[in-house]
């Protein structure tokens, strides 16, 4: 849904009335079934191409049900859970429900994974291994598309549901990254969007990719952002704080190696990881994690690489930047209290620009 922009915004940008032609989707934890069935529908009508929604059982409603919900709600928009962990379910079990999904939808469904962060920290359990994810999702392939599989040194079976489903592999460090680009459809990547961490990312994407026969081309790319818009730019950045927390989390959680983080701020890095609440991860009511960015002065690095936030005018600039930087596709992390009127403004004021 492209509506026409108002001539006042735009009468000094030298790129009026173009239509950003990245492809855009939306995450955000799922509120109550009434809330997120209405929010599903907004997501669509405001024309974002995917849904990503996450799996965090102690924190926020089922994926499973929530992504039934939006199966359900929607005709056109792509979703899925995006992203679950290799430790809380059964690849049986998952596969099961995707193909369900794939049926309910028309086969818009699509399953993302990693190795765990909040669902499984929660549980007072560890992430998984890269080799551990390697052969979730094989299995996981394996049963969908073919119906049988061997996890864990037992034999499993999918006996009502034979068909791709499209896999993303949720993805910080190099191993992920290769791993990613060697077995899934798809990355969903959390580096960050300064160049030279593009540039290092796709590197490692691509290695993993060529291990397969594949280029990058072959593969759907979405960066993770966290985004926040508002007419005040301050406000904007300030109420981003618990993206930003929750991205430097995610990022640097098991090496700061090959992060291109800079010197002086690699012990403000490790404050923050070690100071992280995950019984907070994401909840914007909750302070703790937000003001960690202050305290170590990591607002305006955490900013310049993770996230979309500021005035239309300023984010707008900031999206015709990272295409020019090669950034195709943004897996926007929506973690503000009204989702809806962010969705539509997204598509009336930053994304035709």
């Amino acid at each position: 849904m492209n509506q026409p922009p108002k001539c006042d915004r735009r009468m000094n940008s030298p790129e009026k009335n173009r239509t950003s032609k990245m492809k855009h989707g939306i995450s955000y934890r799922p509120p109550d079934t009434k809330s997120f069935s209405d929010l599903c529908q907004v997501a669509e009508t405001a024309g974002f191409d995917m849904l990503f929604i996450p799996d965090s059982q102690s924190l926020y409603r089922e994926v499973y049900v929530s992504s039934a919900i939006c199966a359900i709600q929607t005709e056109k928009i792509h979703f899925g859970p995006c992203v679950t962990n290799p430790l809380t379910r059964h690849p049986a079990v998952a596969a099961s429900a995707m193909g369900t999904l794939s049926e309910l939808s028309n086969n818009r469904a699509i399953f993302g994974i990693a190795t765990g962060d909040s669902a499984v920290l929660n549980l007072g359990l560890k992430p998984s291994k890269v080799d551990e994810v390697r052969n979730y999702l094989t299995v996981f392939q394996n049963l969908v598309e073919n119906g049988h599989g061997k996890y864990q040194d037992n034999l499993c079976h999918l006996s009502w549901f034979k068909k791709k489903i499209p896999t993303y592999i949720a993805a910080e460090g190099p191993r992920t990254l290769k791993l990613a680009g060697e077995i899934a459809d798809g990355v969903i990547i959390g580096t960050g969007l300064i160049p030279e961490v593009i540039s290092d990312t796709l590197t490692w994407i691509e290695d993993g990719a060529k291990k397969s026969g594949r280029t990058l081309d072959q593969l759907d790319l979405w960066w993770l952002v966290d985004v926040h818009i508002d007419k005040d730019g301050e406000k904007a950045r300030n109420e981003i704080r618990t993206a930003l927390a929750s991205s430097a989390h995610h990022s640097f959680s098991f090496t700061t190696d090959r992060k291109r983080i800079p010197k002086d701020l690699l012990s403000a890095i490790k404050n923050l990881r070690n100071k992280y609440k995950t019984s907070e991860h994401g909840l914007i009511n909750k302070s703790n994690n937000s003001e960690l960015v202050d305290t170590f002065g990591l607002r305006e690095y955490l900013l310049e690489r993770f996230a979309i936030a500021g005035t239309p005018k300023e984010c707008r600039k900031r999206l015709i930047e990272l295409e020019k930087r090669g950034v195709k596709a943004l897996r926007i992390n929506c973690n503000i209290p009204d989702r809806a009127s962010f969705m539509r403004q997204w598509q009336d004021d930053i994304r035709v620009i």
